[in-house]
């Protein structure tokens, strides 16, 4: 601002940063609100917006399963952002006209070329990026193949993640450091990107059209509350080699026990204190239906920071599943190409 606006006091430099970096935020955000709203029309749901030191993200709990669904909906990003700069291009043009003070033209200046960046950063074809995805769209279309669309994609992305660096690198060692530093980081966190939502698309690929019921253990062990530990140890953790057991009072689930609750009593207490007393109670066990699929297990493991999902409807328990059981079929279903 200094350079473009020279003269101000600081106060007027701080008014115009603020509202700068309001209206950053602001044009973000609308970003992607307009990609949230294409995937819900579309019945994509939603979780949450984050917005974060470098811009923000739209957190999808499905991906789309039509490359035309997803064309529009990383298209609707770059286009709400081109738009946003062509307000503020034309509010800008005619407030210069107008001769308006600088704390009135610099932020509207500031709004139209943040957003121009916005849209164009986004369009480079570097997978999870908005172009990435229009990318990854345009291959499936035309190859009828999403994970081979994605590894191209996601590759690209890798590429671009370490011209980005290198230039970060280059910029840093002649003296533009800020720029420099700050196109590392880009780099760094466009590779993470790319690589995390290529495992996420070969997962959702690997588990599509499997149920929970499908993969979930269904002969569950389970304990009495009033066993001592010492007999849950011996008889349950050492034979059966399991660590997390559901706790059940005539069929009615009051929690879980685990070899790490079991560790929380002396050894000398074990005989005389009961798995009751170690339970963690039901309200805090994670459950799921068996007609949901199984990558909806998955993410509430992920979210819960679990490794492990009770299988229940109305109050009955029917099985268990486990972080290694859909590993187990990820693994499978991966190698062999199905």
């Amino acid at each position: 601002m200094p350079f473009n606006y020279p003269g101000l006091s600081a106060i007027t430099y701080w008014i115009i940063g603020l509202i700068a970096t309001i209206m950053l935020f602001a044009s973000v955000l609308f970003h992607e609100l307009c990609h949230s709203i294409v995937a819900r029309k579309y019945g994509l749901p939603i979780a949450r917006i984050t917005l974060f030191f470098f811009g923000g993200v739209s957190e999808m709990t499905e991906e789309p399963q039509d490359p035309n669904v997803e064309l529009k909906m990383a298209a609707a990003g770059p286009v709400s952002s081109l738009l946003l700069a062509a307000i503020f291009g034309i509010a800008y043009y005619s407030t210069s006209s107008l001769q308006m003070p600088p704390q009135i033209n610099a932020p509207l200046e500031y709004g139209f070329w943040i957003n121009t960046f916005l849209a164009g950063f986004n369009l480079l074809p570097g997978f999870p990026m908005d172009g990435g995805r229009i990318l990854r769209a345009s291959l499936w279309l035309w190859r009828k193949d999403l994970v081979g669309a994605t590894k191209i994609a996601a590759r690209i992305g890798v590429w671009l993640a370490y011209l980005m660096i290198a230039i970060g690198i280059l910029l840093t060692f002649v003296g533009l450091w800020p720029t420099g530093i700050w196109l590392v980081f880009i780099g760094f966190f466009l590779k993470n990107g790319a690589e995390s939502s290529l495992r996420h698309t070969l997962i959702n690929k690997a588990l599509l059209g499997i149920s929970i019921e499908d993969i979930m253990t269904k002969d569950v062990k389970t304990l009495e509350p009033d066993i001592s530990i010492d007999h849950f140890v011996n008889e349950y953790l050492l034979q059966y080699r399991h660590e997390v057991y559901p706790v059940l009072k005539d069929g009615k689930i009051l929690g879980l026990a685990s070899i790490q609750d079991a560790k929380q009593i002396p050894k000398d207490h074990w005989k005389i204190t009961s798995v009751k007393d170690i339970t963690r109670p039901s309200e805090k066990i994670v459950m799921v239906r068996p007609d949901r699929e199984a990558i909806d297990a998955l993410m509430k493991m992920s979210k819960h920071d679990v490794g492990q999902i009770l299988v229940v409807v109305d109050g009955d328990l029917l099985g268990i599943v486990t972080h290694s059981d859909i590993l187990q079929v990820i693994k499978a279903k991966t190698e062999l190409n199905l």
